[in-house]
């Protein structure tokens, strides 16, 4: 799907790479504002999206739990620069790793 078209809430459904092959974002993650910037800024144009979600795991659906562990990752990353590209990879990542443990 062209990030154009991208709204938050949308979960990934394959890793995003660099040019290079470092994945900047997992597959699984839920597209947040602030990942959709930091793949803009990083040029992607295109990613894959979960089209089918009754097939989703619903731990990782349920808004309440996406907030409580996004809140709790974000105290973690309080005092760093959140607009810096690389700052927004790290976030992104421990979103998504907290995400596939709950």
């Amino acid at each position: 799907m062209r990030l154009a078209e991208i709204q938050p809430g949308m979960r990934l459904a394959k890793d995003v790479h660099d040019p290079h092959g470092q994945i900047l974002i997992r597959a699984g993650v839920v597209l947040g504002e602030r990942q959709i910037r930091a793949l803009r800024s990083w040029g992607v144009v295109e990613v894959g999206i979960v089209q089918d979600e009754d097939t989703a795991d619903p731990a990782v659906r349920d808004p309440k739990a996406i907030d409580e562990i996004r809140r709790s990752i974000d105290i973690q990353f309080s005092l760093s620069n959140r607009e810096h590209p690389m700052i927004q990879a790290l976030h992104a990542l421990c979103l998504n790793r907290a995400l596939d443990r709950s």
